[in-house]
């Protein structure tokens, strides 16, 4: 059975660490997120650190995708072969419709 929470931060307040450090870059003029937009729209900086800075981006724009297992036959791994029959299985199941 759960407890019903009577005291401490409330849902959604930023602790003093993150409210320091927002303070702080606010002062500084400094927009962390504007700054690595900057980067990576930039043409003459390297690619790799253009890529990193699309890859941090986009955590704030789509959620990440989870891995998901795939499991063959029997539930052992699956295989290249698995991969090809299971398709031209379907690819016939199709054709019979």
């Amino acid at each position: 059975m759960a407890r019903m929470k009577t005291g401490g931060r409330q849902s959604g307040t930023p602790n003093r660490r993150t409210t320091t450090i927002q303070d702080k870059l606010a002062k500084l003029g400094c927009d962390p997120i504007e700054g690595m937009a900057q980067i990576a729209m930039d043409q003459t900086a390297e690619i790799s650190l253009r890529a990193q800075m699309f890859k941090e981006l986009a955590q704030y724009v789509e959620p990440k995708r989870k891995a998901i297992e795939i499991s063959g036959p029997e539930g052992r791994a699956m295989t290249l072969e698995d991969l090809v029959l299971g398709a031209m299985k379907r690819e016939r199941e199709l054709e019979e419709q």
